[in-house]
């Protein structure tokens, strides 16, 4: 279900271009998650459980999230772990398997007005709207979707997202928050893995497309063509 976790992570990437690096309104946090899933892909049932944690600081400038689930389908199970981290406008994102960090640079055009809008304004930019709100775990959260993503969010902090995806129906809910405690530079440590650029994500993305059928691949190039429009002149 990478291409799952790879929307949600898109749609988040997103909206941090429009929040000028104070992704947040609270300055710190450590959340743990709870991922579940299951529905007919291309039909084939599919189960998915799984956890992730989400940990930032300085209001998102730094941030790292760590994802690790299983998808059964028919009988086969299959697990995966994503790390990616967000430092001063950088994504990293850790390829566990090949021991690979693909790095791409998040610029900010101050000559956009686009990025000086923040939180609703930033969603509502991006064709967003509000379904109502909702508490997760006593914190009252507003409900937004966007691009097929459904997202509880606290002070622009996501405590639950849900996905429809292919027939999947994913949810991902908070099961710990701990707001404005104390976090270590420890806490941000990748593995010491060679890095590559964003143009070298892109060939491998490219490459792994030739193995999809046409309508993952479908889905795959409209995703790569609505973020270039968006992430233009990025490096």
């Amino acid at each position: 279900m990478k291409k799952i976790s790879l929307l949600v992570l898109l749609v988040f990437g997103v909206i941090s271009l429009f929040a000028d690096m104070k992704r947040y309104e609270i300055k710190s946090a450590q959340i743990e998650y709870v991922i579940s899933g299951s529905g007919n892909m291309m039909g084939i049932p599919t189960e998915i459980d799984g956890s992730s944690s989400l940990i930032f600081k300085d209001y998102g400038n730094t941030e790292i999230t760590h994802e690790k689930f299983s998808q059964v389908v028919m009988g086969q199970k299959e697990t995966t772990e994503d790390i990616t981290k967000i430092d001063s406008g950088i994504v990293y994102s850790v390829n566990l398997e090949d021991k690979v960090i693909y790095k791409q640079e998040i610029p900010l055009d101050s000559d956009d007005p686009a990025l000086s809008l923040k939180g609703k304004k930033s969603l509502e930019a991006l064709g967003g709207k509000r379904l109502g709100s909702e508490k997760i775990l006593d914190y009252d959260c507003e409900i937004w979707e966007l691009s097929g993503v459904k997202m509880w969010m606290y002070k622009a902090v996501p405590l639950k997202t849900e996905t429809n995806v292919m027939g999947i129906l994913q949810t991902q809910i908070a099961k710990k928050v701990q707001f404005n405690g104390t976090i270590s530079d420890d806490m941000f440590k990748l593995p010491n893995y060679p890095i590559k650029t964003r143009g070298d994500m892109r060939e491998e993305a490219m490459k792994q497309m030739e193995n999809m059928s046409p309508e993952q691949k479908k889905m795959m190039e409209d995703m790569m063509k609505n973020m270039g429009g968006m992430m233009g002149g990025q490096k």
